[in-house]
């Protein structure tokens, strides 16, 4: 396998995850001292913010190990470690799955802010009606909270 695959397979990768994850993508996949891990959430912008390394292969595995972890953790630097891991099926880039490895107490946690949405989006969406703040909400709205606004008024 060439390196040029290898380039093609991981920047590929790295897109996908700070796109589909709202992420930055760091300056020379994370190879920066000060920016390290390949793409970051702001850490100001959310108590959920992550870090992700992003592995890929076109072989039957990826190995995860201890060492690959502990330098997640170390070069999160604050946010929430992750592993990217993507399963190409051929040279072409065509995708067969896409993984990620997180803590456990961090996707819990995660769980349990989703759980408390659920319950909590009847509410808003009633105050949101009851007071006529349709047209208003999509003034207040900044970056990144668009599809919330759309899906509070479904």
């Amino acid at each position: 396998m060439s390196r040029t695959l290898n380039q093609a397979m991981g920047d590929a990768h790295e897109k996908h995850l700070a796109e589909t994850l709202g992420m930055r993508q760091t300056r020379g996949s994370g190879n920066q001292w000060r920016d390290q891990m390949d793409a970051k959430h702001d850490r100001t912008s959310t108590q959920y913010a992550f870090a992700v390394d992003g592995k890929s292969t076109l072989g039957k595995s990826v190995s995860v190990t201890r060492d690959m972890w502990d330098k997640a953790v170390e070069q999160a630097g604050g946010e929430r470690p992750m592993l990217g891991l993507r399963f190409y099926d051929s040279g072409a880039l065509k995708v067969h799955a896409d993984l990620v490895a997180c803590d456990l107490l961090d996707f819990a946690e995660l769980l349990e802010a989703a759980k408390a949405w659920e319950l909590a989006k009847p509410l808003v969406q009633k105050l949101i009606k009851d007071h006529g703040l349709e047209s208003a909400l999509p003034a207040l709205a900044g970056e990144g909270e668009t599809a919330l606004l759309r899906e509070l008024l479904k």
